[in-house]
């Protein structure tokens, strides 16, 4: 008889277990919102103490319903309800009794999992590395380290389109934003020149309120100096969100791509125009080459000219020497018709041999000499000269063009190449914040969620405060014989739960 009363218990928490599982909560929610807040205690130096995890469920539904819940958990509890829960393995299960319309459990539980981001703080007195307990008391310089070390760590294949659509692929290692404020109070009557760097201060009453705000990427280190006098210090309160702070977008993008079409356009002409140069020297050689040949020839004409004048010059001699010889025949025969025919000729000769030489005017038009043209033969020698030295300067200033558009062509394209990849890059950081963004939306639960729920995860953190050991009165307190916790408004026990939890 004994042995089937042990037995009959033991058949009724089966019994109970597997109708919670099978039949009558067997009803699951329309819809669960699973909003995760841990607590974690720090030692001074930012190790772990303890972690407790507070969590609410939001269900909607109507009648009796189950919600099974994940997590790796201890000394679980409720502190909104009556309900308790089943544990199987990692399931925290949830039998909700004649739910209208929505219900919400609150529970808490202990856990050893790691955070997703470590903790670690050093503090210096005076310049040298102490303990945070041998703070206490003393007075001096104290600097304080606060290192937050991002756990979430993930390799990412990121495509994005860059400058002009065209298409990149990188391999990131990514952190899951971790959104941490830092805060701290800091009592005034005990430190000065308090140097906070970039957190946000209040003052409320004669104490600052400091908070930091940092993203780990995936490591930041905050840093406080002051002046202490019987050093004392409030615990330090870390709230970690997997959040992105928001990111302005990049007014300038548009911009920078116009401008980097329009360089890219200088870019062609340039080399439009260096092209133009080379044509430019080629041709300005070839007319070179025709004025050297064009003075050569000027030359040789002249030599020509110089030579016929010669010719001239002897037949003007000789004309002039016969001319004499027949005017002292004339003059001791001066009844021979044929001297004196002879004399009329050679005189019409030398008339036409001196207008050859030096010119005339040859029945009333002007007849140029060969002395005229060698003049000119000689002053288009010299103007070809003078085009020669023009198209060797040409020749210099075309090369020089070439020269310059070359240096500019260059400078342009390494602009162009620059903005190219510096807009490549901002497209990058845009990818690569979209896909972090999404890492942190995804990174919605600590220990775990009802399957298609909603998830939100929140941390809070705080150290152990560091003051004084006082020797205080001890005062006898009557022990607490109400143990009627149904009693007790549910806000009442929510108040109780985060007093006692810190």
């Amino acid at each position: 008889m004994k042995a089937m009363k042990n037995v009959i218990p033991v058949f009724t928490a089966a019994a109970l277990i597997f109708s919670s599982a099978t039949g009558t909560y067997a009803m699951t929610p329309d819809n669960v919102v699973d909003r995760e807040t841990v607590y974690t205690l720090l030692h001074s130096d930012g190790t772990v103490k303890k972690t407790i995890v507070v969590d609410w469920l939001h269900m909607k539904g109507n009648g009796n319903v189950t919600v099974t819940d994940f997590g790796q958990l201890k000394n679980i509890r409720n502190i909104s309800g009556l309900e308790k829960p089943v544990v199987q393995n990692r399931q925290i299960i949830w039998n909700a009794e004649e739910v209208k319309g929505e219900r919400s459990i609150y529970y808490s539980g202990n856990t050893n999992q790691p955070l997703p981001v470590d903790v670690s703080i050093n503090y210096y007195l005076n310049g040298k590395k102490v303990n945070a307990s041998s703070l206490a008391g003393k007075s001096g310089s104290v600097k304080i380290e606060i290192t937050l070390k991002n756990r979430l760590q993930q390799k990412k294949s990121i495509s994005f389109a860059g400058f002009k659509g065209a298409k990149h692929q990188v391999e990131k290692e990514l952190y899951t934003p971790i959104l941490s404020l830092v805060s701290l109070n800091i009592p005034t009557e005990h430190f000065t020149d308090t140097k906070v760097g970039d957190a946000m201060t209040v003052m409320t009453g004669k104490t600052m309120n400091a908070t930091w705000m940092v993203v780990p990427n995936p490591e930041e280190t905050i840093t406080l100096e002051m002046k202490g006098t019987d050093i004392e210090l409030e615990p330090i309160s870390i709230t970690l969100i997997p959040k992105l702070p928001p990111v302005p977008e990049v007014p300038v993008k548009e911009q920078l791509e116009k401008l980097a079409e329009g360089v890219q356009q200088i870019s062609s002409a340039l080399d439009q125009l260096g092209d133009g140069a080379n044509q430019l020297a080629a041709g300005n050689r070839q007319v070179k080459s025709g004025l050297n040949q064009l003075s050569e020839g000027i030359g040789q004409l002249n030599q020509v000219n110089q030579a016929h004048m010669g010719l001239v010059k002897q037949s003007i001699d000789t004309n002039r020497q016969l001319l004499t010889l027949a005017q002292n025949m004339a003059a001791k025969n001066s009844q021979d018709a044929n001297l004196q025919a002879l004399i009329q000729g050679l005189k019409g000769q030398q008339q036409m041999l001196a207008m050859l030489a030096e010119g005339g005017n040859l029945q009333g038009q002007p007849f140029p000499g060969l002395n005229k043209m060698e003049e000119g033969l000689k002053g288009s020698k010299g103007g070809v000269e003078q085009l020669g030295i023009a198209a060797d300067q040409l020749e210099k200033g075309a090369l020089n063009l070439k020269t310059g558009i070359e240096k500019l062509s260059g400078g342009t394209v390494e602009m162009k190449n620059g903005l190219i990849t510096g807009l490549n890059k901002l497209y990058e950081g845009e990818a690569v914040l979209k896909q972090s963004k999404t890492a942190a939306e995804q990174y919605d639960t600590f220990l775990g969620k009802p399957k298609g729920a909603k998830g939100e995860v929140r941390f809070i953190l705080k150290t152990d405060p560091i003051k004084s050991v006082q020797v205080q009165g001890t005062t006898e307190q009557k022990p607490n014989t109400n143990n009627k916790e149904e009693s007790i408004s549910f806000f009442e026990k929510i108040k109780k739960f985060f007093t006692n939890l810190f």
